[in-house]
């Protein structure tokens, strides 16, 4: 099916969104699917029309082929096609300058993208409950609380939160420049407090845990080493007297667990990976000199903030994925960045010495469907557990990068199973 400019005009003069996104633009912005060029005008953000492509110059483009287009309409859609930026693979994407259009109006052109799939007839999916309601609004209990945490030498206060009556301990890790808020879903959610004692924290640098009052850390950028995250993890355990509590990490969270089942295992129980790899098939030339621009005072926030948002789950509720984006863009410039080096080559189990003692410290590493990379079979969980005998890999359909936060009821079906499995393995093969 091919896309006219009557198909697309009132998509793009009305969405909110779009005007939203826009602020501040004024210019062509160009956009390329299959055979069909138009240019979006707009003068300051306000949209006045949308017009057959020209020859004159378009500040900022989005260039979809057709073929792309037509798997991310599917339902469900290709994974690798739900969003710009992950069809970027296959040849979509915007162009521009960076700095002056495509990072500060990374949202607008993720927009349009998602405006060319509804004009295909997709639509957003809205909250479970009818008529829509918070999730466990009667059980969001958690109480939160600060530790001072010692290790290499800094104190640092660390901010926490707890929920549960369950015998288990389970600590929760965010992903690379984020915080708890991720986990708030499974703090509150009932199935998760009767079976576990959650413990969901901040890092230092992170959400609520400001940096440490001793060294100058406004002088340097922020890039911990890899021994640093595992080092704290320890020290955190410790501060709260936790014996051989179980962890679960998200994203960089993921590539920690793996890390500390590797190089810490003894401290722990049981380890649950959600989207970790073996090493990383994109710490190329461009990924790395990208990441280091999440850096630079010129990029604006968005372009990572609408990035992440873009890896959330096509299937899961539109509000639950916003939150992504809104806590990507809170986070300190920087920070992002920081963890992400260590998300895209610090973390190597194909480097070094790892050893895993599966038999008594059981280690699944989990991917969502919609996250490529956590499935890649060369560098991803399957290589992971083809490398390390006795380590499960698991994929989880339907679900993302991000499923604890974009999609929580999914994600509880399909990993308090794999919780209940390695939490049981690891009481046998201790005795206890």
């Amino acid at each position: 099916m091919s896309l006219t400019l009557d198909d697309l005009r009132p998509l793009f003069t009305e969405d909110r969104e779009l005007k939203y996104k826009l602020k501040g633009f004024t210019g062509r912005l160009r956009v390329v699917v299959g055979d069909l060029t138009a240019d979006l005008i707009a003068d300051n953000g306000t949209i006045t029309g949308l017009e057959p492509g020209s020859a004159e110059e378009a500040r900022l483009s989005v260039v979809v082929p057709a073929d792309v287009l037509d798997d991310a309409v599917k339902q469900p859609p290709v994974p690798g096609t739900e969003s710009l930026m992950l069809a970027t693979g296959r040849g979509a994407g915007p162009a521009g300058d960076l700095f002056t259009d495509v990072a500060p109006y990374a949202g607008a052109t993720g927009r349009v993208y998602q405006l060319l799939r509804q004009a295909r007839g997709v639509t957003e999916i809205g909250l479970p409950t009818e008529p829509a309601q918070p999730l466990f609004a009667d059980t969001d209990t958690a109480v939160g609380r600060y530790v001072y945490v010692t290790f290499g030498g800094t104190t640092y206060r660390v901010y926490y939160e707890e929920s549960g009556t369950g015998d288990e301990v389970l600590l929760l890790q965010h992903t690379a420049g984020c915080d708890a808020r991720q986990w708030r879903h499974q703090l509150a959610d009932p199935e998760f407090q009767s079976r576990y004692r959650l413990i969901a924290y901040d890092l230092p640098f992170h959400g609520r845990s400001l940096p440490p009052v001793g060294p100058r850390w406004w002088e340097e950028a922020y890039q911990p080493a890899p021994q640093w995250y595992w080092d704290f993890v320890v020290a955190f355990a410790d501060a709260l007297g936790l014996e051989h509590p179980h962890f679960m990490g998200c994203s960089v969270g993921g590539q920690l667990a793996l890390d500390l089942a590797a190089y810490r295992g003894d401290r722990f129980g049981a380890f649950f990976a959600l989207n970790g790899t073996l090493d990383n098939a994109r710490a190329d030339e461009f990924t790395l000199g990208f990441n280091d621009l999440c850096r630079d005072n010129r990029v604006s926030t968005e372009i990572y903030g609408s990035g992440n948002f873009a890896a959330t789950s096509p299937l899961g509720p539109e509000p639950y994925k916003r939150e992504i984006y809104w806590i990507y863009r809170s986070n300190f410039p920087g920070v992002y960045a920081g963890d992400n080096d260590y998300f895209l080559t610090g973390h190597d189990l194909t480097k070094g010495e790892p050893r895993f003692d599966t038999e008594n410290h059981p280690v699944y590493v989990i991917g969502g469907e919609y996250d490529p990379m956590a499935n890649d079979p060369e560098h991803g969980g399957p290589a992971v557990a083809e490398r390390f005998p006795g380590i499960r890999s698991e994929m989880l359909p339907g679900l993302s990068h991000f499923a604890p936060t974009d999609d929580p009821l999914g994600f509880r079906a399909a990993i308090l199973p794999l919780l209940e499995k390695g939490i049981n393995e690891y009481r046998a093969g201790t005795g206890s």
